[in-house]
């Protein structure tokens, strides 16, 4: 990773982290409150990946340009492409208003818990090793 330019980083973790979202499409197909269940899954997951991500690259980025380029592959590239922000506002588009506005609220606030969870997660696994210098 250390050769590649954050475009082809980018380049590279978005199509991985687009075939991932593929096949969550495939394996799920079930909906809730008239939302994909995977367009839900992703972006829940995608925040918590994303929440831990950073508070792993905030410990470690001064200890090698590694971290760098995995927050760029990772973060930009595999959740940019992963999550989809697009797909969750048109399906609460065309749902009913409060059908809209109570999954919404739902999917956002699991966003956010999301987010909190995986940051708090990565932060303590850093201070429970040390902080190691990896």
């Amino acid at each position: 990773m250390y050769l590649l330019k954050p475009g082809g980083l980018v380049f590279l973790g978005a199509a991985l982290g687009t075939l991932a979202r593929a096949l969550t499409d495939t394996l799920l197909g079930a909906q809730i409150g008239g939302i994909n269940a995977s367009t839900m899954l992703v972006n829940v997951l995608g925040a918590m990946l994303m929440g831990a991500l950073v508070a792993t690259w905030t410990q470690k980025r001064g200890l090698k340009p590694l971290w760098d380029s995995i927050k760029i592959f990772a973060g930009t590239g595999f959740l940019g492409a992963f999550t989809t922000y697009s797909t969750f506002a048109l399906a609460i588009a065309h749902a009913g208003a409060w059908q809209a506005l109570g999954v919404g609220t739902l999917v956002v606030a699991a966003g956010v818990f999301g987010a909190w969870l995986g940051k708090t997660l990565a932060s303590r696994g850093a201070s429970n090793s040390g902080g190691g210098s990896q």
